[in-house]
């Protein structure tokens, strides 16, 4: 019953703190809202128990000194899409409590120095999206306690070397989408507590050295959007915390081939859309815990082999929209965990067999905008997981060396898969769907596309066989008919004879691709017998 009476009691309290709501804002519990397009000044009577205030899309264009009046209770403060273009010195004093502070969105040209002053509880600074040009010496002084800083969407073209010395706390700053074109010196010495840092889209040209070396626990560093053409010695020495590092759309030419040495956790990495026509061999023998790497957009020509054989957790590789002519059979070797590699938009005119043998995981596969005319018998036999092929936008001919590729769509792809991929070849097939094209309409001249196997095969048959010519099975779409097998010798001092087994395993290659055989032959007299149908070649 006593606690009853208590809620109440509560209730009733900030219901009388509500009815004093002014005309102008909304009043809900403990949060007061304003958002009138004609409030051009704080209105007087805001409830004293409030703890977030809100001012969004009004037509404050100043905030005076003691505009706020004095709360303790006050934690947050925000000041959201308005047209405040002046806060002067002492606006926020006598908020004891405040916590975060956000005034975003408005053509606030310059930040006075004292506008901190008085706020000791003060841990969330946001200034994004303004028309601030600089940040004036000391404007921090009285914010040892920030932990995170918003200047995101500014015109800040420089810092002073010492701006950001007291904030010894701070774990993370936002200085993206501004007009910087350097760093000073020992500008970001002090921050031996930042996790995030965001430089994106500036104009950075350079990176002083060791402009990131006393950053000891950053995960994240955002440097897109730059103008940066090379990256300094040891530009992220220090940095053995790194998980995230994002380097797209720069003007990087090359790379050093120690450029991420010591960066042992980092997980994301991108490259894409710089000028980089070639890798270094051992770019990524530092960084055995990627797992995402993009390198799209940049204009590769070629891969080193094994360039990738350190990254064993790897999940997803993209390389698409470069200039890549071919690959060698080993490129992807060690991405055993790889599921997707995405090779869209180059101009790779064949691929090597067994090209995708190293990665069993494979489930997302991209080759469309290439010129490919078809893919190699049994291409796919590795990638059990493989569901997803890009093919569309490529010349596919469409004769009997096609009938692999045809088979593993119709068996294995993704039925709810839309294969945008047409017949570019013969004339009398061009322009049709690969999907709807049959085995019956595979055709090709004699000799033409088969491999090197005895016998010559009928149309719409394979003949498959091993390296060692031992087995050859003669298949159509539908069957196997013929079986030719050649038997080893018995162990030397044992006689074939009734009850004499032989038991074998191949893996045996056509154009068509790739068939396991397992075969066990029992002799029941003096000869060897084979089931109805298969007859034997001894």
């Amino acid at each position: 019953m006593l606690m009853f009476h208590l809620s109440v009691m509560i209730k009733l309290f900030f219901q009388l703190d509500a009815s004093v709501c002014p005309e102008k804002c909304d009043c809900s519990f403990k949060n007061v809202f304003c958002s009138e397009e004609k409030m051009r000044e704080i209105p007087a009577g805001l409830p004293g128990n409030a703890t977030q205030l809100f001012f969004v899309e009004t037509a404050l264009s100043s905030i005076g000194s003691g505009a706020l009046g004095s709360s303790t209770t006050l934690t947050k403060l925000v000041f959201l899409n308005n047209h405040i273009e002046e806060l002067e010195a002492g606006a926020f004093w006598g908020l004891p409590s405040l916590a975060e502070l956000e005034i975003s969105g408005n053509p606030l040209p310059a930040v006075s120095p004292g506008l901190l002053a008085g706020l000791p509880s003060l841990t969330t600074l946001s200034l994004s999206s303004n028309a601030i040009h600089s940040l004036q010496p000391g404007l921090f002084a009285s914010a040892c306690h920030l932990q995170d800083l918003r200047l995101r969407g500014n015109k800040i073209d420089e810092l002073p070397p010492a701006i950001f010395h007291p904030l010894r706390h701070l774990q993370a700053l936002d200085l993206s989408q501004n007009v910087l074109t350097e760093l000073p010196d020992g500008l970001l010495a002090p921050l031996a507590a930042l996790r995030v840092l965001k430089l994106s889209d500036n104009m950075l040209a350079r990176l002083p050295p060791g402009a990131f070396g006393t950053l000891s626990r950053l995960g994240e560093l955002h440097l897109d959007g730059n103008q940066l053409a090379e990256l300094p010695a040891g530009a992220f020495a220090g940095l053995g915390a790194l998980r995230r590092l994002q380097l797209q759309h720069n003007a990087l030419g090359s790379l050093r081939p120690d450029a991420f040495a010591g960066l042992s956790n980092l997980t994301f990495l991108s490259l894409e859309g710089n000028q980089l026509a070639s890798l270094p061999a051992t770019l990524f023998q530092g960084t055995p815990g990627l797992l995402h790497i993009s390198l799209a957009r940049n204009q590769l020509q070629a891969l080193p082999p094994g360039v990738f054989a350190n990254l064993s957790v790897a999940q997803s590789l993209v390389l698409s929209h470069n200039a890549l002519a071919r690959l060698p059979a080993e490129a992807f070797q060690g991405l055993v965990e790889l599921t997707t590699l995405q090779l869209g938009h180059n101009n790779l005119s064949s691929l090597p067999p067994g090209l995708l043998d190293g990665l069993p995981s494979l489930a997302t596969l991209g080759l469309e905008h290439n010129r490919l005319p078809r893919l190699p018998a049994g291409f796919f036999d590795a990638n059990e997981e493989l569901v997803r092929v890009g093919l569309e936008d490529n010349p596919w001919a469409c004769d009997c060396r096609l009938a692999y590729l045809l088979g593993w769509l119709q068996v294995f792809s993704d039925p709810l898969l839309h294969v945008q991929a047409f017949c570019a070849s013969p004339a009398t097939l061009k322009g049709q769907p690969l999907r709807e094209v049959t085995h019956r309409q595979l055709t090709c001249a004699k000799d033409e596309g088969r491999d090197a196997v005895p016998g010559e095969d009928a149309p719409g048959q394979c003949t498959y066989s091993n390296p060692e010519g031992t087995l050859h099975v003669s298949c159509n779409a539908t069957s196997c008919q013929r079986l030719s097998l050649r038997l080893p010798p018995p162990p030397p001092g044992l006689a074939a004879g009734p009850g004499t087994e032989y038991r074998g395993a191949w893996v045996l290659r056509s154009p068509c691709g790739t068939l396991q055989v397992s075969v066990l032959v029992t002799a029941q007299g003096p000869e060897v017998t084979t089931p109805p149908g298969l007859p034997a070649t001894p």
